[in-house]
């Protein structure tokens, strides 16, 4: 009985998950000028989206922003890592805590406290303060994992290859990074997701010419949301599904090729 209610229960959660995506897709081929009404299937909104530059203009500040900041995250936060993994700092456990107090702060007060320090020595708003106030909420994040996957790892491995002459710098590309690397893709798109959705901080951090999707969409509420916006969303969910899929592809690859003949 009561694997049978656990089973509805997990049934009931996917479906709460994925229902608004389906009607996401589903409406991105209605005909009718409101989201609220179905009346019929058509391409327009995918052929009006691919023509309105203004919003195409917002997409792509925010996949240079969310690209810019998950690269600065990842790198950043994997040499933390490393440095916390393999040395003696003084600290450490503050250094630890210290890192989780973006995400336990509430963002309009990280927002708020950016624009003021911007504001304060003199930095115009604009692609610079994007990233730099998305870092703040994306740099954590990518440093927990890489803590997570370096504290994993087997030390003995880095340590087998300086034994048998590797030097420190081909140990690091050798062994460890590949170990690592399914982490640090984690830690990029996570980073990049984080970035590519806020909405608070770019409030704060957006000059004229830089404003974001989730801007323009927020925007958007006060005089209806169109269609366009469907269909866009729709893309990115083809997007994400084909991103995972070349991801999983790739990682069964490794898998095959990494099993032994019998």
């Amino acid at each position: 009985m009561m694997d049978r209610l656990l089973n509805w229960i997990a049934r009931l959660a996917f479906v709460f998950l994925y229902v608004p995506i389906v009607g996401l897709i589903v409406y991105s081929f209605n005909a009718s000028e409101v989201s609220y009404r179905f009346d019929g299937f058509s391409l327009r909104w995918y052929a009006e989206l691919f023509q309105d530059t203004l919003l195409l203009n917002t997409l792509q500040t925010s996949a240079i922003v969310g690209v810019v900041s998950a690269v600065l995250a990842t790198a950043i936060g994997f040499a933390t890592a490393l440095a916390v993994n393999r040395y003696r700092i003084s600290g450490r456990g503050f250094f630890l805590g210290a890192i989780l107090v973006p995400l336990i702060v509430p963002e309009i007060v990280l927002g708020v406290s950016l624009l003021s320090i911007f504001q304060g020595i003199g930095v115009p708003m604009g692609y610079l303060t994007l990233v730099l106030g998305h870092l703040v909420v994306t740099l954590p994040l990518a440093t927990l994992i890489m803590i997570g996957a370096l504290s994993a790892l087997d030390p003995s491995l880095p340590e087998a290859a300086n034994d048998l002459g590797a030097s420190g710098w081909t140990s690091f590309r050798l062994v460890t990074l590949p170990l690592v690397l399914p982490s640090v893709l984690a830690s990029f798109l996570l980073a990049f997701t984080t970035s590519f959705s806020n909405i608070v901080i770019s409030t704060f951090t957006a000059g004229v010419g830089t404003t974001t999707l989730p801007l323009r969409i927020y925007s958007s509420v006060r005089t209806g949301l169109s269609p366009e916006l469907n269909a866009l969303g729709t893309l990115m969910v083809v997007a994400t599904v084909v991103l995972i899929l070349i991801i999983g592809v790739g990682q069964l690859r490794r898998i095959l090729a990494g099993t032994p003949a019998k």
